[in-house]
């Protein structure tokens, strides 16, 4: 079928538009953005806060390899920097006594493989303030400490021994708006299980 269009008196074909479908564009525009931007915001924050879990989960992977391997016990360690920040590495037992910070600080336990760092204010280690976040036990709200959210007992040392048995622990990461992530270490295996919440769940959820 052959359409026609319509050309006016100079020739040229007449595709304006008025100026009230201008403003009902301009309209639907602002409010797409106005969806959309918070959105995307929301979106960011997750993946930041994921990559962050995905760094620390596989941090603690490659500990439990290690203390496997060389028959000697490995640890994380988790140092909250003075700006809120977080870094953490593998140390690595060198006189028989497990990881200690006293002995990485005299250099009796070495720090093995690269540290990772994450910033104040960003995707990282927390736990959300002022929310009812249940307790991934399934007993409760959570409790405790809410500024630490390195739950494995004192100095935030997460332990594997040479059987592959670990710390038990949970290291709870946020992107300080609505979301979390828990990486759940069992200390008789060593296996890590990743949960995920958000606000308005009743529980956490796998993955």
């Amino acid at each position: 079928m052959r359409t026609s269009l319509k050309v006016g008196d100079t020739g040229k074909a007449q595709l304006g538009v008025s100026t009230p479908e201008l403003l009902t564009i301009t309209a639907v525009s602002g409010l797409l953005m106005l969806v959309g931007v918070p959105l995307v915001d929301d979106a960011r924050r997750a993946a930041a806060m994921g990559r962050s879990a995905a760094q620390v989960q596989g941090l603690l992977t490659r500990c439990r390899a290690v203390a496997v391997v060389r028959c000697r016990p490995c640890a994380v360690v988790f140092d909250h920097e003075a700006d809120g920040g977080w870094r953490c590495y593998v140390a690595e037992d060198g006189d028989g006594d497990g990881v200690r910070r006293s002995d990485i600080s005299s250099g009796q336990d070495l720090v093995v493989g690269r540290v990772i760092t994450m910033a104040a204010g960003g995707a990282g280690p927390g736990i959300l303030r002022d929310e009812p976040v249940p307790d991934p036990s399934g007993r409760g709200c959570l409790g405790g400490d809410l500024g630490d959210p390195i739950r494995a007992g004192r100095g935030n040392i997460i332990s594997f021994s040479s059987r592959g048995t670990a710390t038990p622990s949970s290291v709870y990461f946020t992107d300080h708006v609505g979301r979390m992530m828990v990486l759940r270490i069992y200390g008789g295996t060593g296996r890590i299980n990743r949960l995920s919440w958000r606000r308005g769940w009743a529980k956490w959820k796998q993955g």
